[in-house]
């Protein structure tokens, strides 16, 4: 074990050897957005920012809004908007297109093995004893 461990540390470190030096080149400056602000904006917006801004239009809504014609939608309104951003928020989302991770090109599983998968592996074991 110790000597498959030490020629993989040795490989790694040929590689290391083996790749060109690299110059500090300097970053390039973006050039100025052509497109409009607005579009900018949006892409800053997440899920959380619309369910943290649709509670405080329901807590606002709730205190200062009753008087005011029309404050009732508002209300009705920023709770439909709150349980949108919610359920959207808890589907797949970025995470689901994640590319999968691999060490020396083999997929890697980080995942605790499953109650039916550790009571097979007890049962195994426990026949060997």
């Amino acid at each position: 074990m110790a000597d498959r461990i030490e020629r993989e540390i040795e490989e790694i470190l040929k590689k290391i050897d083996d790749l060109p030096e690299r110059r500090k080149v300097k970053a390039a400056r973006k050039p100025p957005s052509t497109g409009p602000s607005n579009l900018r904006v949006l892409s800053r917006i997440n899920m959380r920012k619309v369910m943290m801004w649709s509670l405080f239009a329901i807590i606002v809504g709730a205190l200062l809004f009753r008087a005011v014609p029309g404050g009732y939608f508002l209300l009705i309104g920023a709770i439909i908007v709150f349980v949108t951003a919610f359920i959207l928020s808890t589907r797949g989302g970025p995470t689901a297109n994640a590319p999968e991770k691999r060490w020396r090109g083999q997929p890697l599983d980080l995942n605790e093995p499953t109650w039916p998968n550790k009571l097979k592996a007890w049962w195994k074991g426990r026949g060997r004893t």
